[in-house]
């Protein structure tokens, strides 16, 4: 620990402040793409390992557009969602601590596409999917008696969502017939 309290008074400057505000603008610019142009998003910015290989590094930063949903009845209710757990993550642990979740995390997700293609050959094509799961999940075991209303009404707290959500991620992985699918879910 006494590493990242001098990690953080080094490097604590340059944190971003807000990042969830940043992230959630990225999502909007990547729901607009997807709405009106999905094979931009497809063809040149989503997470591909051999893309990446062959010289298209802009994609290490621009799979992050990828919304959390594209729908349009639900994208304003999860991009409010997002934004109050990741401000809430950073009231919490501060700046810095939020921004190296963060970005680890991301970091985690360019690391499993690329051990997937070379352990398998198969490019699995990440999105922020597991990067928002991973938000909700350290949000639960932050805030573990805060509720969620389930269509606005039925109350459910905090921790046994998460405790859903993990056995979710479990059956996929177990479930999972396809190596790299389970490389992808494990390395994320």
């Amino acid at each position: 620990m006494k590493f990242f309290q001098k990690m953080e008074r080094k490097f604590g400057r340059y944190a971003i402040h807000n990042l969830m505000y940043y992230i959630i603008m990225l999502y909007v610019v990547g729901f607009v793409i997807l709405k009106f142009a999905p094979e931009l998003y497809y063809y040149y910015l989503m997470l591909d390992a051999p893309s990446i290989l062959h010289g298209q590094v802009w994609r290490l930063v621009t799979f992050m557009i990828f919304p959390p949903t594209t729908s349009f009845i639900w994208i304003l209710l999860l991009l409010l969602m997002y934004y109050s757990l990741g401000s809430s993550l950073e009231r919490v642990w501060g700046a810095f601590r939020f921004n190296v979740y963060v970005f680890m995390g991301i970091l985690g997700h360019i690391i499993a596409e690329l051990a997937v293609y070379f352990v398998t050959g198969h490019s699995p094509h990440l999105t922020t999917t597991f990067l928002n799961a991973s938000v909700f999940l350290a949000y639960a075991v932050t805030f573990p008696n805060e509720y969620f209303y389930l269509y606005f009404v039925i109350a459910i707290r905090a921790k046994w969502l998460a405790i859903f959500e993990g056995a979710g991620f479990l059956l996929l992985f177990v479930t999972s017939h396809n190596l790299g699918t389970r490389l992808e879910i494990l390395l994320s």
